[in-house]
């Protein structure tokens, strides 16, 4: 098969900066009507142009791909995928990069060992020959470098993967972290595994496509094929003809911003010669409920029943970014009786167990401890999809709570209740949707357990909330990873009322002589050190780092002056500084006037943090707004005259704006003044992403005993001890981390890594 290069590639430079410099994007907005607000001062939500997680990731790699092509020079190095069936072989062609220059030499700059696959170059097209790869997924490298007539030279990082056949059924209901879909049942990596974005999905987790690429940013160039979801190698020899057929359940714009009627979804079959054929095509005048899954069934033909058939979707938007949305879910490949089967063996969660914290989704450790009784939970909220034909049961089920730093079981006892503990049998479950509200039974013993959790926390605790449940008859093991799912809640020095997930962004438009602003309220327990203010700042234009804003903090009434006011700032966006995949840039409280760090006492009660938009002009500073968690009663508009509750003027736009009052005894660091040391990225680690063990290597002579620390992007040691060549971060909450290995004599390297 010969494949050309597409008319985009990825860059191992950080492309997604140029773009924000150069490229010009123009954003639709929504905007929230609220009655008492000035003709002109107003608020709009707005799509986001940019996917923090993928850039994190997309940067993550990109270093460890620069190491791997080992570049000679400054010459731009282009990073290139090919998928090849274990055993088989492709043709990959380069073109020119434009009329005037010819391909003249490709080179081989042997940056690497290659140990799965051989390779021939005839006149500009590479022949790949994969090995077998004995049922596992294998992935090599090739470095190239192509002069051109003109003197041009480019190299080329090739990663081949090769993929065994996957057998029938070809079952995916994305109900897994992501943000990229699992490379198991997928070769490519643009849309955006999340389960934040699909309304009364099917399984918890969606598959959504938008217009942003797989480094997180645009794709730009226009009106045109975007978001790409391609099936791995599939092996069609179970499949039976007339009964062969691919179901899955589409949503047009869920949480998200919904397509036009010109945009659509495309469903495509490759043919064995290797040509992709429209099978289908999905337009929100067909599908147009925004709130609803519609099922898909399209027949698969004995013509494609060849050994490495593919399917796969492609979403055609403006590229402009997180909008044009379509949610997929619930893929299936395989033989059914007939067309219209939509009826699964399965029982699956559909969102995550809801916050531990009645309020919040995260407080200060030191707000907590004392106030537990007041501030946790006392019900669980549960939501359950019966996919089998008739009624069918969940049971045992299980509820627990377990303290992730000490490892303690705060409590395990039954989730799904009978009569009369509740009003209607929740383990039989009839086919379709089901909701419950259940009281936590044993709520005592929890909240004693949790009062000793806080009391021996030192300086954070991490409750984790899981919810679980048996089905027996369920027989496609992708099927059984939906019977749990989990959520954690962190008590550090925050509040938070997000899921730590921005849907879209808010944005307060200032144009008149009075200053408009947003404030959410908080409430302290107990008198506190207030050192700074998070905020989720997305990037969604160019001109961004342009807008100037103030932060505020106002006391018990926002009727009174406020306790403190910033000099006006420009926003800084965390991912200029360090790989944060929390996304939030922190600003340590500065003294207008001197410029020092300041701290502001906080009495107990209710207190207020928000901004003043202090730039007139047609957009504002654009802050995180999570559309799955509705806190806007706590939420208040100023219009430059008075004060106005979210709640009760826009009841409609409902969601969580995404700032955090940071408190504690020390000293914050802003994102814009600090890093965390940087030292010579020389160590090996491996495998990255990581599961349970990290690898690394050194050259160091220290009899292999070397000091090995591991720190989150905070700064906040999780590790440190002496180890030889690798160390368990099995325990390590998901994120990134840097380990830093250190000799005898003081020499330091270190790495980042990825914990799964």
């Amino acid at each position: 098969m010969t494949h050309n290069v597409p008319s985009f590639v990825f860059s191992l430079k950080k492309t997604y900066l140029l773009v924000l410099s150069c490229l010009l994007v123009f954003t639709a907005v929504s905007t929230i009507e609220l009655s008492g607000q000035s003709e002109e001062n107003r608020i709009q939500l707005t799509p986001l142009s940019f996917n923090e997680k993928k850039i994190k990731l997309a940067e993550h790699e990109e270093s460890a791909m620069q190491q791997l092509s080992l570049s000679r020079s400054d010459l731009p190095t282009e990073v290139i995928r090919i998928d090849v069936l274990s055993g088989g072989n492709e043709e990959y062609c380069f073109e020119s990069p434009s009329p005037l220059e010819e391909i003249e030499v490709i080179s081989n700059l042997e940056c690497t060992d290659i140990s799965h696959f051989s390779f021939n170059i005839t006149d500009n097209c590479l022949e790949i020959n994969a090995g077998n790869s004995g049922g596992q997924i294998l992935t090599d490298t090739l470095c190239l470098q192509i002069e051109y007539s003109s003197g041009n030279m480019i190299e080329y990082l090739i990663v081949v993967t090769i993929r065994p056949l996957r057998n029938l059924p070809f079952v995916d209901d994305f109900s897994y972290a992501g943000p990229r879909p699992d490379e198991n049942y997928w070769t490519d990596r643009y849309v955006f595994v999340n389960n934040s974005l699909g309304i009364k999905s099917r399984s918890v987790g969606v598959a959504t496509f938008d217009g942003i690429n797989a480094n997180g940013a645009p794709y730009g160039g226009g009106f045109g094929d975007a978001d790409h979801l391609t099936s791995t190698f599939l092996n069609m020899s179970s499949a039976i003809e007339d009964r062969c057929f691919l179901t899955f359940f589409i949503q047009a714009g869920g949480y998200g911003y919904q397509p036009s009627a010109s945009e659509s979804l495309r469903l495509e079959f490759k043919t064995e010669e290797g040509d992709w054929v429209e099978k289908a095509q999905f337009s929100v005048d067909e599908y147009p409920a925004r709130d609803s899954f519609y099922f898909v069934s399209i027949q698969v033909t004995s013509d494609y029943f060849y050994q490495g058939f593919q399917f796969r979707f492609v979403n055609m938007n403006d590229r402009i970014g997180f909008r044009s949305i379509w949610n997929l879910d619930y893929v299936k490949l395989g033989n059914e009786f007939q067309a219209n089967l939509i009826f699964e063996n399965d029982i699956a969660f559909t969102y995550k167990p809801s916050s531990f914290l009645s309020r919040y989704t995260a407080m200060p450790l030191n707000q907590f401890q004392g106030n537990e009784e007041l501030e946790m939970a006392v019900d669980i909220e549960i939501g359950l999809f019966n996919h089998f034909e008739q009624r069918r049961q969940a049971d045992p089920s299980n509820l627990r709570f377990t303290d992730l730093e000490t490892g303690q079981l705060l409590l395990s006892e039954t989730l799904l209740e009978v009569p009369p503990v509740v009003q209607e049998n929740q383990r039989d479950l009839d086919p379709g949707r089901h909701s419950f509200m259940n009281p936590i039974q044993n709520l005592a013993g929890l909240i004693n357990n949790v009062v000793t959790a806080a009391e021996n926390a030192e300086d954070e605790l991490i409750i984790r909330t899981e919810y679980s449940f048996q089905q027996n008859e369920e027989q496609i093991p992708e099927l059984q990873r939906n019977n749990q799912v989990v959520r954690d809640a962190h008590f550090r020095h925050y509040y938070a009322y997000d899921d730590n997930s921005a849907e879209r962004g808010i944005e307060i438009i200032r144009a008149q002589s009075s200053i408009p602003a947003l404030a959410v309220q908080f409430h302290a327990n107990t008198a506190d050190t207030l050192r700074g203010i998070g905020l989720h700042l997305p990037r969604i234009l160019s001109g961004d780092a342009n807008k100037q804003y103030r932060l505020v903090v106002w006391g018990a009434s926002l009727d009174d002056p406020p306790l403190y006011e910033s000099e006006t700032i420009n926003p800084v966006f965390v991912d200029t500084y360090f790989d944060s995949i929390q996304g939030f840039t922190t600003h340590a409280l500065k003294s207008p006037i001197t410029g020092q760090d300041t701290a502001i006492f906080i009495p107990s009660g209710d207190f207020y943090v928000g901004w003043k938009q202090i730039s007139r002009a047609a957009t504002g500073l654009y802050v995180g707004f999570d559309t799955n968690t509705d806190k806007s009663e706590y939420v208040y508009w100023f219009n430059g005259a008075a004060w106005f509750p979210m709640q009760d003027v826009s009841p409609q736009n409902r969601g969580a704006i995404m700032i955090r009052p940071v408190f504690g005894r020390e000293t914050l660091i802003s994102t814009d003044v600090s890093e965390l040391p940087q030292y010579a990225q020389e160590l090996q680690v491996y495998p990255n992403p990581v599961g349970d063990r990290l690898f690394f290597e050194t050259d160091f002579d220290s009899g292999g005993n070397e000091q090995v620390e591991i720190f989150n992007l905070d700064g906040r040691m999780f590790y440190s001890n002496r180890a030889e060549n690798s160390v368990d971060v099995s325990e390590l909450p998901a994120g990134i981390y840097v380990i830093v290995v250190s000799s005898e004599n003081g020499v330091r390297k270190t790495a980042r890594f990825i914990k799964q």
